[in-house]
């Protein structure tokens, strides 16, 4: 049987999961509801990049592939020192990371999650730490560390608005042939063709709401990347029949395999 799946995410950065979809059965649209753009004044983040690449700091905390993106454009030629230790939220921006910056990462989270990273990172007392992030990350990493002996700096790395988005893109990346695209405002009427709706960040839960009137098709199921999303999920009144085991393409890949094989949607059913 033939399946439909709408992944909502940047469609330049679907194709992996559009792939292991493939290989279920299931043909995927991808629509970007959320995107990433530059602050209006990047002073701030060019400071911080000359604290980074003079020694200033002992820890660079990075909980996003689009911070990495910030991050690689705003250093530009210049390179991080040895001396600083970076704590990664998970393995795709630990390999962001590794492509982009040239780094490994010194800590990654077994949960992948600003919580995860809480659980068993310990940064050393007296440490500065360097905290690029979105303006509408989640307080909890930051909450946490401000009750630690610790120094924070914070800085607003990019801005996450409505798409398609009139300011500059953090992410210019081209969208490969094999992923197709869906408008945004064209959601409403191809979501009676879908049986599944993954869902990658809160703010695209959020977003998805307004543009779907706060509800989807019955027979449709819903994906979770992870706790956070579930979590808006269940605030707007949507459903949540599955969150991912990882963040990652194979993780998406599992929980869809799990929700349409036989069984799968009445176990996920019990389980709300």
């Amino acid at each position: 049987m033939a399946y439909h799946a709408l992944i909502l995410r940047n469609p330049a950065r679907a194709e992996a999961t559009v792939r292991q979809f493939e290989q279920l059965g299931i043909t995927s649209w991808c629509a970007q509801l959320v995107t990433a753009i530059w602050p209006e004044d990047r002073q701030e983040l060019e400071t911080m990049a000359q604290r980074l690449v003079d020694g200033g700091y002992s820890w660079l905390a990075i909980t996003s592939v689009s911070t990495v993106q910030v991050l690689e454009q705003v250093l530009g030629s210049r390179t991080l020192p040895s001396s600083l230790r970076i704590a990664s939220v998970g393995e795709k921006t630990s390999q962001a990371i590794a492509a982009k910056l040239g780094r490994s990462v010194d800590f990654q989270p077994q949960v992948q999650s600003a919580a995860g990273m809480l659980d068993l990172w310990r940064p050393e007392p007296g440490s500065v730490i360097c905290y690029p992030h979105g303006d509408l990350a989640s307080s909890t990493l930051s909450d946490a560390l401000a009750d630690k002996p610790v120094t924070v700096d914070e800085v607003i790395a990019y801005q996450s608005v409505d798409a398609p988005a009139a300011g500059t893109p953090v992410d210019a990346a081209r969208v490969p042939e094999a992923v197709n695209v869906l408008h945004p405002g064209n959601i409403g009427g191809k979501l009676g063709q879908m049986d599944l709706i993954v869902f990658s960040a809160p703010s695209i839960v959020r977003r998805f709401a307004q543009l779907a009137g706060g509800r989807i098709p019955q027979k449709v199921r819903t994906i979770a990347i992870g706790a956070p999303t579930a979590k808006a999920l269940k605030a707007v009144g949507l459903p949540v029949d599955a969150i991912a085991s990882e963040p990652t393409p194979q993780g998406l890949a599992r929980a869809a395999k799990e929700l349409l094989q036989p069984g799968g949607v009445a176990a996920a059913e019990e389980t709300k």
